[in-house]
């Protein structure tokens, strides 16, 4: 089979697992309830069905061959090139904005200095455990499964083969966690009166839960910039697309033959550069209305969408069972700091709406910002509050300090000692906590007020 005739059949595969889930979630209450997105849950599908589990016992199972397991970690390019592409630069410096960007900053240095920890304290227990193990928790539960993919691939790169299996397997969990526990917590909160907007989860529309937009609320999800008998409009955003993909793969061999070292900087890195720089290129040549951000982002979904499908379609089992006690300890762990710094760090720096905020925080924090809004659409259902500026500004201004981990991380942590990573580490933490303590602290709030509903 030819490489195009590959193509298509994966992608019948995929799109199968999408309606698959898509139709869980519209007639399963439970997986409504939980709000657990089609991608993830058409992948548990394609896993369920796949060879590891249905082949392994029955003989026969769901084609999913060698070149799904390659899906993620093109998509994340995709995905990651057009973050930067067609965006409007925020002007929105003011407090919301920068307390909720420190809060994020804190919460994502812990992640980052627990997982070192404790891998560094489980080396001694597990000798064969590198310690770029330590980064893949922020990898999976601050990144996401884009994040997860593209930094997982540095690792393969940098020496650790099962790096990818084990990144977009904190991923996952952070994912689940970041939904499941995110929904125990709200139920918690509303029933105490911390949410202003609902007075029970169960004021959410059905129609939200099962994930369908009924046809009267029905909106385009872009604009039309070229007419139909020049160009599709879809096309001329698929042609920006692809003219990024050209232009970071030229760079990324460009960086290569410059200097040996410079091959380590990964595809979607380029892919990022390239796709801020062909957007500043359009603007100086005054053709920046060409491009429909609208659109781009529904690209971007699409994208992300699969990437999430076929990355837990092909999740190694064999790579969960090798490390599942260091993987169960360290995820166990983050779950537990995810909730308590968020929500603590929250509490004491948000000015207002500090349970809408730090729920969208949350969300984003275990995943993705999608996950952030999804959480603050069961308490903030029409974004009355300041939630949704709050997640989206944490969200669009964490890049100076999450880029580097993600894009040097692989490589330093096979160069560098692990107490120097931590302290690194710990010392941009506390940068942070200093400035939350002199521009956003609250004294007189206390925590425990929160955790025992005083």
């Amino acid at each position: 089979m030819n490489t195009i005739k590959v193509v298509f059949a994966d992608l019948a595969t995929l799109s199968l697992l999408l309606l698959i889930g898509m139709i869980i979630r519209k007639k399963v209450k439970c997986i409504q309830n939980l709000y657990l997105p089609v991608s993830l849950i058409g992948g548990f599908v394609g896993l369920l069905l796949g060879p590891q589990i249905l082949g392994h016992f029955a003989g026969v199972s769901l084609p999913l061959g060698k070149t799904i397991s390659q899906w993620p970690g093109i998509l994340v390019n995709v995905v990651l090139g057009l973050s930067f592409f067609g965006t409007q630069s925020s002007k929105n410096f003011g407090r919301i904005a920068l307390s909720a960007v420190n809060q994020g900053g804190l919460v994502h240095q812990t992640q980052v200095c627990v997982g070192l920890g404790l891998t560094m304290l489980l080396m001694h227990f597990f000798p064969n455990l590198p310690l770029a193990f330590g980064l893949t928790p922020v990898y999976g539960f601050h990144g996401g499964h884009g994040t997860a993919n593209a930094a997982g691939a540095a690792l393969v790169e940098a020496g650790w083969p099962d790096g990818l299996a084990v990144a977009n397997t904190m991923a996952t969990a952070g994912l689940i966690s970041g939904i499941v526990v995110g929904m125990i917590i709200i139920n918690i909160g509303v029933r105490r009166g911390y949410a202003q907007k609902v007075s029970k989860p169960q004021d959410v529309p059905v129609d939200i839960k099962e994930g369908i937009v009924p046809v009267e609320k029905r909106n385009p999800i872009g604009k039309g910039v070229t007419y139909n008998d020049a160009l599709d409009p879809l096309a001329l955003q698929l042609a920006f697309v692809g003219i990024i993909l050209g232009m970071a793969s030229i760079l990324s061999r460009s960086l290569s033959w410059v200097h040996p070292l410079l091959k380590q900087i990964p595809l979607f890195a380029c892919a990022m550069i390239c796709g801020a720089l062909l957007s500043q290129i359009l603007k100086r040549l005054g053709l920046a209305d060409y491009i429909d951000r609208p659109t781009i982002s529904r690209i971007a979904g699409v994208a992300l969408d699969f990437l999430v499908c076929s990355a837990i379609a092909t999740l190694s089992l064999k790579v969960f069972a090798l490390y599942m006690i260091p993987l169960l300890v360290v995820i166990i762990s983050m779950i537990v700091i995810n909730v308590w710094v968020n929500f603590y760090f929250g509490y004491k720096m948000f000015d207002e709406d500090w349970f809408e905020r730090t729920m969208g925080a949350y969300g984003l924090e275990s995943g993705v910002l999608a996950t952030g809004l999804m959480l603050l659409r069961v308490v903030d259902p029409k974004f009355e509050t300041t939630g949704q500026e709050s997640a989206a500004s944490s969200a669009a201004l964490c890049y100076p300090w999450s880029l580097p981990y993600v894009m040097f991380g692989p490589m330093l942590a096979f160069m560098l000692p692990g107490w120097i990573m931590l302290g690194g580490s710990f010392v941009l933490w506390l940068v942070f906590y200093i400035l939350a303590r002199k521009f956003f602290w609250h004294p007189e709030r206390n925590f425990s007020d929160v955790v025992f509903g005083k």
